[in-house]
């Protein structure tokens, strides 16, 4: 049973009760991340997730640290594009104690200077991670070649020289306009009822809340660039990533997108997967992965390859992309598609902390909440035809983009996309 609540000034509590479990998953979302930053400031969302549990003024970082421990829970926070979240897992009669925790983290952070330059040399190792990983590198290039001057071309880590700079001010500034209420979803998900939920909201959030003006930030979708780029690195294996312009997280064909990700590229049985790697093994890993943000997003197809194998890899990408334009899908592989789609979304139904994930960030994001018999009854309700026609609309598009990371190399693999 899922349940919504809105305060004054805009601040939503969202509850899925389960009480067959013995635990709670708590998340506290804000609609704040990569987009809302700016070229000097691009890193600071994720500064700031990191920093946040470096001590408050009731509360050292080790004591936070403790005293998550002393009652067995696990606490983390993930910052993306669009949004950070701080989150905690525990048994339900420690759920007080650790919202009590929290609280304080989000709302009474100190920032001193010495935490802060403590963890800015984490994060910079951080970054120093990514660019030895092939893979991140990929999305990073690719998402910068498809958004062109869009706020999602900003990687999320920032650049290590705005990671460096950051100091208290930077970090009060970017609060105050970003984490207001209007902003901040409370998603909880377990043994929890609406009720108690409620009832921590009213004793640890609402004092602490400042009613003022909307500070949510829309982003203007911008047209997409596309083109090829490359990172030249001495990995023993390199990264293709192709991308195409695609639908946002709301756009009424998003479930059909979903289908054709799985025929294509998710999983053993699909497309790309048996041709590239299992029949002519070409690649140790080929797939297909949708970027779907609020407002646009990207259809991507990502493949490591040796060197001497990255030509011919692309150049097979291109002959399936063909064939599925041409011949489209069967309907067997519709309905393996929706039985995985639909088994997944409902399997998610059994980890708390990937339910209160989807409640907490569709009602970050859209306003909206996660349902999952629309889920259902939106997969169930699309057509072969439908994919087929959506595939010759993605893939027929000129702004098709291609990053390249790895040893140098001299095909051009943009010509063979295209």
């Amino acid at each position: 049973m899922n349940s919504v609540k809105e305060y004054e000034g805009g601040l939503r509590l969202t509850v899925t009760t389960v009480s067959a479990f013995r635990s709670v998953a708590v998340g506290l979302w804000v609609a704040a991340g990569s987009v809302n930053e700016t070229p000097k400031n691009n890193g600071i969302s994720h500064f700031i997730e990191h920093n946040i549990f470096k001590g408050t003024d009731k509360y050292s970082a080790f004591d936070i640290a403790r005293e998550f421990d002393k009652v067995g829970a696990s606490v983390n926070a993930f910052t993306g594009k669009e949004a950070t979240c701080y989150y905690f897992k525990s048994i339900d009669s420690a759920v007080e104690r650790c919202f009590e925790i929290m609280s304080d983290m989000f709302f009474q952070a100190t920032f001193v200077k010495e935490e802060l330059d403590r963890e800015r040399k984490v994060i910079v190792e951080e970054i120093n991670m990514v660019e030895d990983n092939p893979e991140d590198l990929g999305y990073d290039l690719i998402a910068q070649l498809m958004f062109g001057d869009s706020p999602l071309s900003k990687t999320i880590l920032g650049p290590a020289k705005n990671v460096l700079g950051f100091e208290k001010p930077d970090i009060e500034n970017y609060i105050e306009e970003t984490y207001c209420p209007e902003n901040t979803v409370i998603s909880m998900a377990g043994n929890i009822t609406i009720e108690e939920a409620d009832a921590l909201v009213r004793k640890y959030i609402l004092p602490r809340l400042r009613h003022r003006k909307s500070c949510k930030k829309i982003y203007k979708p911008m047209p997409f660039k596309g083109g090829y780029g490359s990172k030249i690195k001495d990995f023993e294996q390199s990264t293709i990533s192709i991308a195409y312009p695609s639908v946002s997280s709301e756009d009424p064909l998003s479930p059909t997108q979903n289908v054709l990700n799985i025929v294509l590229g998710n999983g053993m049985s699909s497309r790309l997967f048996q041709r590239i790697r299992e029949k002519l093994g070409l690649a140790y890993s080929v797939y297909t992965m949708p970027s779907p943000y609020t407002y646009t997003g990207i259809f991507g197809i990502y493949l490591n390859v040796a060197r001497e194998n990255a030509a011919r890899a692309v150049k097979e990408t291109k002959e399936e992309l063909v064939k599925l334009m041409t011949e489209g899908i069967t309907e067997d592989e519709l309905a393996l598609a929706k039985a995985q789609l639909i088994s997944a979304a409902v399997f998610a139904q059994e980890n708390l902390l990937t339910m209160m994930n989807a409640n907490g960030k569709k009602l970050a994001l859209t306003g909206k909440e996660f349902d999952l018999d629309k889920l259902i009854s939106d997969v169930t309700a699309v057509k072969c035809g439908a994919v087929t026609e959506f595939a010759r609309k993605i893939f027929s598009s000129p702004n098709v983009g291609l990053a390249y990371v790895g040893k140098e190399i001299g095909e051009d693999l943009l010509a063979i996309i295209r």
